[in-house]
Parts: C-alpha cells; structure tokens; sequence
C-alpha cells in the first residue's frame, strides 16, 4: 500500500511551488498518486461575498472563474509533463463547490498540501483552507508563498506533550526516513524543568536533538520560528490548535502565527 497525496489549488501564482512540494512530500513518503483538485466557486455565492460584485454581471463572474481554474490547470499540465519521479500518478479534477469537496477527497488521502494563507485571501479560499486543516483529520503540508527548495532533510519538530503533537508527529515519521537531522523544540516556563525526547520518537526508531526554549511573554511562535531557522530546519511539524473551527481570529496562538508568518513547510495536524 502506498500513500496518496491530495494538493489543493487555489492561487494560479502559487500552483508551480504547490505542486512542486506535493511531489517532494509524495518523494519522501513514497507515495505513487498525487490527486490535484480545484474548487470552483459557485457564480451565485461568489455573487453575495465579493466586495467587488456589487456592479458585476454574473457572466463577468463565471469568466472570472473560468479563468483561474484554466490557470491552475495548465500549471498542472505542465507540471504533470516535467514529472520525473516513476512510477508517481497524478490526475486533475475541478468540481463546484466550497468546502465539502476538499473534505471529500481530503478524508481519502494521506496527506494534503496547500498553501499558506494570504491577508489578501477571498472568504471561499479561507473558507477551503480551514476545511483542509480541521475537518478532514489528516496531515496538512502548508507551503509558504514562493517556496521552491527541497524539504525533509533537516526536520523540527514543535513538541508539545498532548495528542495533537503526536497526531502530527505520527504521519510525519514517514517522511523522516532520509533526514540528516531531527530536532525536537519544547517550551517551558521554568529554566530548570527537567525534559527528554518524546517516547514516540524513540519507539519509532528516531534519533533526534533536544532544545529547550523559554517561553516569555509574547509571541511564542516567533521563537520557534527563530530557532527552527537557527538549526537549518526545512520543514517543521507541529499540532494545529484551534478553539473554533471557523473564526481565524481564534486560532491558538502558535498555530496563528504559523499560518501568518512561517517561511518554510509546515506540517500540521489537528
């Protein structure tokens, strides 16, 4: 059995580095399918949430639409014709609709990879993005904007001792089958608590460093960010913590902050 990777296209000038990661990912977990999907906004919900619809035809908003589906398509296309990885599949699809086809087809994959998100992003594309990382219960590769390097040689891993952290870290030990490096970042209020790796790691036959990193007041995410750069991290893992589903602003803190301001991979789970 091999793993099946699901890339969520929604920016045209995104898709080459998206599709690009989703083949890296499929590499590292030896996976044989990459299924690509775009989700094509309903004309008439697009009608009701653009600020910029109010004087619009709907006909101008169904071309629209076309347009960027045609776009991310032919990056697909292109990106299908370079693939040099045998015996790697992928396969096209574009359906209507906002966020139950990404749970869909979500739900059926083994990891999902989408991009980050931008303080720019259209209520659908935000909307998509929260159904990819909570409601399919499954590993999310969030890519940052312009991300165009190889990932998984050097991994960090955002430790925190609840199931979310090692809900991510399970998925995540498949792709740490080449890595040179694995580091294991854990906060701690007091300078003299006494901490060691996470059992799952070593149960799993990983071997990996421990740094401990004080939490201030401010913004903890920053400093693992700051670390993780500081190690050489390509890619790093961590739990995704939300108190509601639907509202951005109440995101956990961390996990907010990863998803405005990391520069590298993140693979997520909730």
């Amino acid at each position: 059995m091999s793993d099946v990777i699901l890339a969520v296209l929604e920016r045209p000038e995104a898709a080459a580095h998206l599709l690009r990661a989703a083949e890296r990912l499929a590499v590292l977990t030896r996976a044989t399918r990459v299924n690509v999907l775009a989700v094509r906004t309903p004309p008439g919900y697009a009608a009701l949430t653009s600020e910029a619809a109010v004087g619009e035809l709907l006909a101008d908003l169904i071309a629209l639409e076309d347009e960027r589906i045609a776009a991310l398509e032919a990056a697909f296309r292109r990106w299908e014709a370079g693939l040099t990885e045998a015996p790697l599949r992928a396969r096209w699809s574009s359906v209507e609709g906002l966020a139950d086809p990404i749970v869909n087809e979500g739900c059926r994959a083994d990891f999902i990879v989408v991009a980050r998100p931008e303080s720019d992003d259209d209520e659908p594309t935000r909307r998509a993005f929260h159904a990819a990382l909570f409601r399919t219960e499954r590993p999310v590769l969030v890519v940052p904007p312009g991300w165009a390097a190889a990932f998984g040689r050097r991994v960090a891993i955002a430790w925190k001792d609840d199931n979310r952290a090692a809900k991510a870290v399970l998925p995540a030990l498949r792709c740490m089958g080449s890595a040179e490096q694995v580091h294991v970042l854990l906060g701690a209020r007091q300078a003299a608590v006494e901490a060691t790796l996470p059992p799952i790691l070593s149960e799993h036959g990983v071997q990996a460093e421990l740094h401990m990193l004080p939490i201030f007041p401010g913004t903890f995410g920053q400093a693992l960010l700051d670390k993780a750069h500081e190690l050489g991290a390509d890619l790093l893992v961590m739990g995704a913590y939300a108190h509601s589903q639907l509202l951005e602003a109440l995101l956990g803190g961390v996990t907010r902050h990863m998803l405005a301001q990391s520069d590298l991979p993140v693979l997520m789970r909730h």
